[in-house]
């Protein structure tokens, strides 16, 4: 068993024992561990874990990595999504929503870790078929397609009950009204959105993941969009690319409060997928042995300060 102080989901710090399979009973204790949630990364594409993107632009990095991709064998990019998986859980995350390029292909190098993926079909036969295999499509921005395949896309997880998603905003403004009007489930990014339709998607209850470590190696930071996100309760992060940025929700949620300093706000998103897609939940037992060992305020250490080193246990809850 462990004397914690548990961080809630809303943030609020309680103390008491946490047992081995995940029970908590509140007590007045003295807490030697400090509690958390597991997270959710709300934003992958760990097929390209493969690869390590050079210092070019997104859409010379978005070429680079299509082409590492079909040079690749199957179980050569198995390998590395493997890697990934194991890097993402052993930093604290418990449930990842992957965006699986590569059609039917992708699915089945993919299909078999314990992710939720959203699949990318080329043409209206593979959607048919990948819809019944997955939570529904993700799908790059509108620049990429054809815009009345989207419109079909769109059809078929409406008709289906799945998840249709999309990037947009994450370059400029000019691809945002057009996937606004697919009337998206989830959208990624919106860093460089226009005020006017960052405000527009959450006015109409988008829910809306930031990917900041992505951004910044992109040039493509924007703290006023970010600012105006941190107020949004369907604000998600994750970690995107895995040729751009380690897999970890440590590392993600570290750089995010950088950025913002809204620590609670960042926490939060960090760990607010579990509302909308499910998954895998369960509590991190961090010790105070490295980088905590001199923590006062129980949430900002872990938020800023925290590191796989300090992971003493993760127990799963489902």
């Amino acid at each position: 068993m462990y004397p914690v102080e548990l961080i809630t989901e809303e943030g609020e710090i309680v103390k008491g024992i946490i047992y081995d399979d995940g029970e908590f009973e509140e007590c007045k204790i003295e807490a030697k561990y400090i509690a958390t949630p597991t997270f959710f990364n709300s934003h992958t594409h760990l097929l390209d874990s493969i690869a390590e993107v050079p210092n070019v632009d997104l859409i010379s990095a978005m070429e680079f990595k299509f082409k590492i991709l079909n040079k690749f064998e199957d179980d050569e990019i198995r390998e590395g999504v493997e890697r990934s998986v194991k890097i993402a859980m052993r930093s604290g995350t418990s449930s990842i929503l992957n965006f699986t390029e590569m059609g039917l292909r992708g699915y089945k190098i993919i299909k078999d870790f314990n992710i939720l993926s959203l699949t990318r079909p080329s043409n209206i036969e593979e959607a048919e078929i990948l819809v019944d295999k997955s939570i529904g499509f993700g799908m790059s921005s509108i620049r990429d397609h054809d815009y009345r395949f989207l419109e079909e896309l769109r059809n078929i997880t409406k008709r289906k009950g799945k998840i249709f998603a999309i990037h947009a905003g994450e370059v400029d403004d000019e691809d945002v009204e057009g996937a606004l009007a697919l009337e998206p489930d989830l959208i990624i990014h919106m860093n460089m959105a226009s005020v006017k339709n960052l405000k527009r998607a959450m006015d109409e209850g988008i829910p809306i993941v930031t990917c900041m470590r992505s951004n910044a190696f992109f040039g493509l930071l924007n703290k006023k969009n970010y600012e105006i996100l941190s107020e949004y309760d369907k604000w998600l992060i994750g970690t995107d690319n895995a040729m751009v940025c380690k897999p970890s929700m440590l590392e993600e949620m570290r750089f995010a409060s950088y950025v913002l300093r809204k620590d609670l706000d960042v926490f939060k998103a960090c760990i607010r997928g579990f509302e909308f897609f499910g998954g895998s939940r369960g509590l991190i037992i961090f010790n105070r042995k490295f980088n905590l060992h001199l923590c006062k305020d129980s949430l900002k250490c872990v938020i800023r300060r925290a590191e796989t080193i300090d992971i003493e246990k993760i127990i799963s809850k489902s």
